[in-house]
């Protein structure tokens, strides 16, 4: 039992115990006592166990409405967020399957995850578009000869006519 609880049931003796007090004709107080049988406190017990019970049956089913209620609007507020994200990749011409990669915590934190994933996938597009341009290096081989090169040199030395 908590303390609280057993404060309260003090009290609620004592008060009995005061209003038994009669006063007599004489102006002298007789305290009428009153003697409480286990069956007594038990009812009284009992009866402050179910205020309790009630009083916080009736707290934990209003936490419960209030939980069910805020996970509904984390729902709504996630699915509202998810369509914004893939709006917000479409305008951006990425693609909108970018959207599962995006931090749905809250508006900044979509925004900043948006602007992280839109620059590494143009980085990643633009080091593609590049190692397709670049091509392969010529070979050996494939220059003009020596010996084309000794008669092209030949060809036009002065004195050579």
């Amino acid at each position: 039992m908590s303390e609280e609880m057993k404060n309260e049931m003090i009290e609620s003796v004592e008060d009995v115990t005061t209003e038994k007090t009669a006063e007599v004709q004489g102006g002298e107080k007789q305290e009428a006592e009153k003697k409480y049988t286990d069956e007594d406190v038990d009812r009284i017990i009992a009866r402050k166990i179910a205020a309790e019970r009630k009083r916080m049956s009736k707290l934990f089913n209003e936490e419960q409405q209030e939980s069910e209620l805020e996970k509904r609007e984390r729902a709504v507020l996630l699915r509202e967020l998810k369509a914004d994200a893939k709006d917000m990749l479409i305008s951006a011409g990425l693609p909108s399957s970018l959207a599962g990669l995006l931090n749905y915590g809250s508006k900044e934190e979509l925004s900043q995850s948006m602007a992280e994933v839109s620059a590494i996938f143009r980085e990643a597009v633009q080091q593609g578009i590049k190692e397709k341009l670049r091509g392969e290096p010529p070979r050996k081989g494939t220059g003009v000869s020596l010996n084309a090169e000794k008669a092209l040199a030949n060809a036009f030395k002065p004195g050579a006519r």
